[in-house]
């Protein structure tokens, strides 16, 4: 029980410093993943975007110039007037549709309103967004962290937001901490095991000792026994012999009670007493090898 008490304490111990291990690990990578997608967020809204040709239907890739680095990546452009009106829309991407309805810019429109620069949830998928002032893709303003520097020249009063698909990061997310869970409980399995080998070796020794203290008390035990039921059997024999020769003192008036007769019975209750003593001893020590039972 000592044993695996400390296996057990060695293993929690294991396993918390694996986790704190693997939060600091994975949480710095989830957080440069997401910077990277920001980043690629604020280069694609600071791109050019060409309302009139985008509300017309042609595709973004000959129309706006957005320069889309990797064929995985799902984007979305959408221009509105100071009404909050959809005037254009531009999709594209591996995930996204060519193009979306009004209502469904409208939707991701509002929703990047409600939650701001936060990751929000649209058709099954994760989006971020950000908008800037119509023209100021031109060179008027640049974007960085979110936030739209000051504008040299003076943009209209039409917004062009633009979202980034960010579904992957989710998964690379999950991903992550799959293989973080997975590789935490390798090592707390290894380390456990390798505990659990080192521990056994190291009380080896002790539970040597612990048996040999057994088979002591034992062999200890049974050799007081036998003398102990002997000198117990003797006293049964004396204080009976000597009941029986009180009585018949007394039958027959002979000898004196209160002085030959009393004294041999007083030395047998002692040692009575004394055996009585040692075979208490005796089974102290028999129940202690069993933890008290």
């Amino acid at each position: 029980m000592f044993r695996r008490r400390i296996v057990v304490v060695s293993a929690v111990l294991v396993a918390l410093c694996t986790a704190a291990c693997m939060t600091l690990l994975a949480v710095p990578l989830i957080n440069a993943d997401m910077t990277m997608r920001r980043h690629m967020l604020e280069e694609f809204s600071n791109q050019p975007f060409d309302v009139e040709r985008a509300g017309a239907g042609i595709e973004a890739h000959g129309t706006s110039g957005l320069i889309v680095a990797g064929a995985d990546i799902s984007w979305c452009r959408v221009a509105v007037d100071e009404s909050d009106k959809m005037l254009a829309v531009e999709c594209g991407g591996a995930a996204a549709v060519d193009r979306l309805s009004e209502s469904g810019a409208t939707q991701l429109v509002r929703l990047r309103d409600e939650v701001g620069s936060q990751p929000f949830s649209f058709d099954g998928r994760r989006w971020i967004g950000l908008w800037q002032p119509l023209g100021a893709q031109d060179g008027a303003v640049t974007v960085s962290n979110g936030n739209v520097a000051a504008v040299e020249a003076a943009p209209t009063e039409m917004h062009v937001y633009t979202f980034l698909d960010v579904t992957a990061h989710d998964e690379y997310t999950a991903s992550l901490v799959i293989r973080c869970i997975g590789s935490g409980t390798a090592i707390v399995s290894c380390a456990t095991a390798v505990a659990a080998f080192a521990i056994t070796r190291a009380l080896r020794p002790v539970v040597e000792s612990r048996q040999r203290e057994r088979d002591f008390i034992l062999s200890a035990s049974h050799e007081f026994k036998t003398p102990l039921m002997a000198i117990t059997s003797a006293c049964d024999v004396l204080e009976a012999e000597t009941a029986f020769s009180s009585d018949v003192s007394g039958d027959l008036s002979i000898g004196d009670a209160s002085g030959g007769v009393s004294r041999p019975s007083r030395w047998i209750g002692v040692i009575r007493e004394a055996s009585d003593e040692m075979a208490h001893s005796i089974s102290d020590m028999l129940r202690s090898l069993d933890g008290g039972v």
